[in-house]
């Protein structure tokens, strides 16, 4: 099954993350100028924020991997529920959609659509339902009626004498 690597990255501490968080904590006591020196106090050093910064971009990341790991085996499992000729099918689909990136989230998407036929099996391959009919075909055909047209919520109202 084709999927896309993430690659693991190490938050990079730089002079402009320094120089935003010494804004950012400037801002903080500018906003209540008389008690300026007793949120300066509570402030951390920069050094604490970064290194605070550092550890929780390590532990965002490791949950950020283990939803993603979730999602894979959440995608395999709605594709073993499937007959193997239409795995098949939805396996070549997806392994030969330019479109589709390789992400969970867009295989499950593509499930999603199949399991609510916005895609269907036709001749063992996998095709977009037809959702409109062609202004030609919907002109010749003499039992294609116009839907009626409901009020609220779908609801048929009667017409009143007045209107009528």
């Amino acid at each position: 099954m084709r999927c896309k690597r993430r690659l693991r990255t190490d938050y990079a501490v730089t002079d402009r993350k320094r120089a935003a968080a010494r804004r950012m904590q400037q801002r903080q006591r500018d906003t209540v100028p008389l008690l300026a020196e007793l949120v300066a106090e509570t402030q951390p050093s920069i050094a604490d924020l970064m290194a605070t910064r550092v550890k929780h971009w390590v532990e965002w990341e490791q949950r950020d991997r283990d939803h993603r790991a979730g999602l894979w085996r959440r995608a395999r499992r709605a594709l073993d529920q499937h007959e193997p000729a239409t795995r098949r099918a939805l396996l070549d689909y997806w392994n030969g959609h330019r479109w589709l990136p390789g992400d969970p989230v867009y295989l499950l998407d593509m499930l999603h659509g199949f399991g609510r036929g916005r895609l269907v099996v036709v001749d063992g391959k996998i095709q977009p339902a037809r959702i409109t009919m062609p202004v030609r075909e919907a002109i010749d055909s003499p039992e294609t009626k116009k839907p009626l047209a409901g009020g609220w919520l779908g609801k048929r109202t009667p017409k009143s004498p007045e209107r009528a």
